[in-house]
């Protein structure tokens, strides 16, 4: 895919890794680009932690510049309240991004995106998530 055809319009199944021993939680992502302008939304469940199971839902608002792909996931209500802002690259065949992930003074870690086939969920099949 070369950089004019590009776009991460699409569905998304995603993992994100924490800095410390803490299991890697997973998500999905719907987002949409029109002119390298980036929206959507993220929904997560937490692995561990006071959250135990609950499910979180943010939005998403970012830029696409070539392969470079940066947005920032707003957490909409719960008890997690921060922003947390992404940093990635988009796979040469638009199929991955893969980056890192800061919380401003506080986390970081790296992250992983696979974009979903037709539909049909694809399988995170290599390690994605190790830590900085």
């Amino acid at each position: 895919m070369n950089a004019g055809e590009m776009n991460v319009t699409g569905q998304w199944d995603g993992q994100f890794s924490y800095p410390r021993m803490l299991p890697p939680e997973f998500f999905s992502a719907s987002l949409f680009e029109t002119a390298g302008a980036i929206g959507g939304t993220v929904t997560e469940r937490a692995a561990s932690g006071e959250a135990g199971a609950e499910c979180f839902v943010s939005t998403v608002r970012g830029v696409r510049h070539a392969g470079e792909v940066r947005f920032t996931k707003t957490y909409e209500g719960g008890p997690r309240r921060h922003v947390v802002l992404y940093a990635g690259r988009l796979s040469a065949d638009g199929t991955e991004i893969e980056g890192t992930w800061r919380i401003e003074g506080s986390w970081s870690g790296r992250f992983l995106m696979i974009r979903k086939d037709g539909g049909a969920a694809v399988t995170v099949q290599r390690e994605a998530v190790a830590s900085l």
